[in-house]
C-alpha cells in the first residue's frame, strides 16, 4: 500500500497533486453541471453533442502545438498562466448565470474556450508532473495523477448536484444554478494556481527543434518510428471514443429514462467515480508488463459489458450498481495506458508525446459524444450505449487481445531503464 503512495513524499509532486485534486474537484461539478444545463435550458439531445464537437475542434487543433510549447519552455509557468485563463472563462460564465441570463450556446461558448486553453494545459501538466518524483516513483505518481479524476468523481458532483438542486429549488431558475457551479469552480481552480506558484521544477532536457513547427513533426516520426506508442494512443482512441464518451448521456438518462433530477444525477457520476477508482487501485497494483497486458483486455471488456447492461436497465439503483462496474473497467485501462506511456517515452518528446495522448483523451472523447447524441436523437439512449458497449467489444476481442505490441511491454520497458540509467 505505501508503494502505490510513495510520489507523496516528494514535496513538489504533493503540492501539485494537492492543487490538482481540488481543481478537479471544482471542474468536475462544471462539467456535470454543462450537460445539464444544455439539456434543461433547450431541451435538445443534438446541442449536447454540439456541446462535444465545440470543444473537438481546439483541442484537436491546438493540443499537438501545447505538447511542443511543453517541451519547449518551462512547464509550471504555462500551468500557471492557462489557469489564470480558466478563471477568466469560468468567471465569466459564472456573472452571465447569477444575472439569469445563461443559455445552452453561452455553456458550449464556455466549452469552447475551455478546451482552447485545455490545449495547452494538458500537455504542460502530463510533461511536468513526471519530473516531480524519481523514477522508482513513477508508478505511484502516474497512479496517484490517474486517480484524481475518478476519486474527484465520487462526490463533486454529488454536491455540484445537491448545490444545484438547492439553488434551482429556490431560484427557479437553471442560470443561476449553474453560475453557482461555475463560481465554486473560480475558487478551486485559483487555489490550484496558488499552490503551483511553490512548486521547484528541477533542470528538464529540453526539445533543440529550431521551431515549434519542426517540433511537431519530429514527435510525429517519433511514435511512427516506435509502434508501441501508436497502439497505446490507439486503445486510448477507440474505448474513449466509444466507451468513455457513454457518460454524455447520463442528463438523457437522469431526466428520461430514470426519472431523477439534478441530485440523482451527481449520484450517478458518483457511481462512475467509485467504480474509476476501484480500477485505479487494481491498476496500481499489477505494475508488471504481463499484469498490465491483462489490464488493457479485461478492462475493456468490463467497460463495454457493463455499458450494455446500463442501456437496459430501468432501475435507478441497479443502474448505479451497473455504472459502477463501467467505471471499473474504463479506468483499469486509462491507467494502463498512462503508466505505459510515461514509462516509455524519452523525456525530450514527454510533452508531444502526451500532448497526443491528452488529445486523443479529450478531443476524441467530444467526437464519440457526438455519435451518442445523434443516435439517441435518432433512436433512443439505451440504444446509443448498446452500440458503443458493442464496438468496444468488437475492438477488444477482434483486436486488443491478441496484438502483438502489448507482448512487446516487457522488453520494451527493459530497455527504458537502461537509457534512464545510463
Amino acid at each position: 500500500m505505501a508503494g502505490r503512495f510513495s510520489a507523496l513524499r516528494h514535496r513538489d509532486f504533493r503540492l501539485y497533486w494537492v492543487g490538482f485534486v481540488i481543481a478537479v474537484s471544482g471542474q468536475q461539478m462544471q462539467w456535470m453541471i454543462e450537460g445539464w444545463l444544455i439539456y434543461q435550458l433547450s431541451g435538445s439531445a443534438v446541442l449536447l453533442g454540439v456541446n462535444g464537437i465545440a470543444q473537438m475542434i481546439p483541442s484537436v487543433a491546438l493540443t499537438l502545438f501545447g505538447g511542443a510549447l511543453a517541451d519547449k519552455f518551462d512547464q509550471r509557468k504555462l500551468l500557471i498562466t492557462m489557469q489564470l485563463l480558466f478563471i477568466v472563462v469560468l468567471g465569466t460564465l459564472s456573472v452571465v448565470g447569477l444575472m439569469g441570463e445563461l443559455t445552452a450556446w453561452h455553456v458550449i461558448a464556455g466549452g469552447f474556450a475551455l478546451s482552447a486553453i485545455g490545449s495547452f494545459e494538458g500537455p504542460a501538466r502530463q510533461a511536468m508532473f513526471p519530473h516531480l518524483v524519481r523514477r522508482d516513483a513513477m508508478p505511484s505518481a502516474v497512479g496517484l495523477n490517474a486517480m484524481i479524476h475518478p476519486a474527484t468523481r465520487v462526490g463533486s458532483p454529488v454536491v455540484g448536484g445537491l448545490v444545484s438542486e438547492f439553488v434551482f429549488a429556490t431560484s427557479e431558475s437553471a442560470s443561476v444554478a449553474g453560475g453557482v457551479v461555475f463560481a465554486i469552480t473560480v475558487v478551486a481552480v485559483a487555489v490550484y494556481a496558488a499552490l503551483l506558484w511553490r512548486v521547484h521544477l528541477p533542470p528538464v532536457v529540453r526539445s533543440q527543434g529550431r521551431n515549434v513547427l519542426a517540433d511537431m513533426a519530429a514527435a510525429l516520426g517519433y511514435i511512427r518510428r516506435e509502434r508501441i506508442f501508436v497502439f497505446l494512443i490507439g486503445t486510448a482512441y477507440w474505448n474513449m471514443a466509444f466507451g468513455v464518451a457513454l457518460t454524455v448521456l447520463f442528463p438523457i438518462f437522469a431526466k428520461d429514462v430514470l426519472g431523477v433530477g439534478p441530485e440523482g444525477l451527481g449520484y450517478m457520476w458518483g457511481a462512475t467515480g467509485i467504480g474509476s477508482v476501484t480500477g485505479v487501485f487494481i491498476a496500481s497494483s499489477l505494475t508488471a508488463p504481463n499484469q498490465q497486458r491483462a489490464l488493457f483486455t479485461s478492462g475493456a471488456v468490463t467497460m463495454g459489458v457493463f455499458s450494455i447492461g446500463f442501456a437496459l436497465s430501468e432501475w435507478y439503483w441497479a443502474s448505479l450498481g451497473l455504472l459502477f462496474a463501467y467505471g471499473t473497467g474504463a479506468s483499469m485501462v486509462n491507467v494502463a495506458v498512462q503508466t505505459n506511456l510515461q514509462m516509455l517515452v524519452a523525456n525530450e518528446f514527454r510533452g508531444r508525446v502526451m500532448g497526443i495522448w491528452s488529445m486523443v483523451h479529450t478531443s476524441v472523447r467530444p467526437l464519440g459524444e457526438l455519435q451518442f447524441a445523434g443516435v439517441a436523437a435518432l433512436a433512443s439512449a439505451p440504444v446509443a450505449a448498446i452500440v458503443g458497449g458493442i464496438a468496444v467489444l468488437t475492438y477488444t476481442l477482434g483486436y486488443l487481445w491478441r496484438s502483438k505490441q502489448a507482448s512487446r511491454l516487457q522488453d520494451l520497458r527493459a530497455g527504458s531503464q537502461i537509457r534512464e540509467d545510463g
